[in-house]
């Protein structure tokens, strides 16, 4: 019985990144636990007497959040309930941010060849933490490289704001994008932990909160061709009234911190962002005055209109729907991603406000046009 040659390697490379980590008079050795006739685990041993530590040892060429799922509920349960709290390390060529965090929650140590090791040992007392690469440098295909565009976040707003279970082809349609790019960003989301989907089947599960948060990321709500920075002579509570007031058509979708201060308040609002077509125009009529620094208006001209879907028309204005806040104020300034997390727990107790129950309801409310809330 032999070794394959990938596993050997990665274990090979992990003793080695181990060694350069841990303080010199330390060793890392590989031993064979409950008999397996292959050494694939490691022995740590520090310079005290008697201070070493087993550490089971998981080493997978490639791995994604499904796998570690499996894992938890197989080989690691099992190591767990045999052996207790005894470490479990997850060696792999590169590990995605997702998944990361998702063996962090899980208590379990990880190591990439790109540089990401988070390793913690009661005894001896150890906690190496390093950051390697973001994306995996192997993967050149497109559409894997991050949540940014208008397309990858209509793919988003649609699994944020419906619930499972839905196909790619389904996601596609309801996003306005084509089959081969919604089945690459959902193949990217998979393995980064977001989004949990049955082989070549439908999408059973999406972490929402934390899709919301790397999309956000990918979003730079203040910058862009289609960002007018600008001061409202009265203040930005005057011009929101002003706007209720009006009943402008279109009428400009609020967003941002007056948005977000509806359904969770942190802090009274002081910039006032609303998406229009005519930014420029409607600046003038409001008679806003432009700003290099100091503004409390962005009027922002959409890329894509999938950043106004389930946007609600209440009392005089028209508010964009609680994902698109959430995401918006992750990626404004000051307070607002503070306001955005708020968001966010408002939007965990209060899903059959906002999330639809199935991608026909969603698609049923885009016909109908703007009312109250999803759900």
């Amino acid at each position: 019985m032999t070794e394959p040659v990938a596993e050997r390697d990665l274990l090979d490379a992990a003793i080695d990144v181990l060694r350069a980590r841990l303080p010199p008079a330390w060793t890392v050795e590989r031993i064979s636990l409950g008999g397996d006739p292959i050494a694939k685990d490691l022995l740590i041993k520090a310079v005290q007497p008697g201070a070493t530590q087993t550490v089971f040892v998981e080493a997978k060429e490639r791995v994604s959040a499904r796998d570690v799922q499996l894992l938890m509920g197989g080989p690691w349960r099992r190591w767990r309930k045999q052996m207790g709290n005894q470490p479990i390390l997850l060696v792999s060529r590169y590990i995605s941010p997702g998944v990361r965090q998702r063996l962090i929650d899980e208590g379990v140590s990880y190591l990439d060849l790109t540089g990401n090791v988070r390793m913690v040992l009661d005894y001896p007392g150890v906690f190496v933490s390093t950051e390697g690469a973001q994306q995996d440098p192997a993967s050149g295909k497109a559409g894997r490289r991050g949540l940014g565009g208008a397309k990858a976040g209509a793919v988003v707003r649609v699994l944020v704001d419906t619930q499972p279970p839905y196909n790619g082809g389904e996601v596609a349609r309801a996003a306005g994008v084509n089959e081969g790019y919604a089945s690459r960003i959902l193949e990217t989301l998979v393995e980064e932990g977001f989004v949990e989907r049955e082989r070549f089947g439908p999408v059973t599960a999406v972490d929402w909160p934390r899709l919301i948060r790397r999309r956000a990321q990918d979003v730079d709500l203040l910058r862009g061709p289609g960002v007018f920075s600008l001061i409202a002579r009265r203040g930005a509570q005057a011009l929101l009234d002003e706007l209720a007031s009006k009943k402008l058509e279109p009428s400009p979708t609020i967003t941002g911190s007056f948005a977000a201060a509806r359904l969770a308040p942190v802090a009274p609002p002081a910039l006032l962002v609303a998406y229009t077509s005519t930014p420029r125009q409607l600046g003038e009529d409001l008679e806003l005055l432009p700003a290099e620094a100091g503004a409390d208006v962005l009027l922002i001209k959409p890329a894509d209109q999938s950043v106004l879907r389930g946007s609600a028309f209440e009392e005089g204005l028209r508010w964009a729907a609680p994902s698109q806040v959430a995401i918006d104020c992750l990626a404004g300034r000051g307070r607002m991603p503070v306001e955005g997390e708020a968001v966010i727990s408002w939007m965990q107790r209060e899903q059959s406000h906002w999330r639809y129950p199935s991608l026909a309801t969603l698609m049923l409310r885009d016909r109908s046009g703007p009312a109250g809330h999803g759900g």
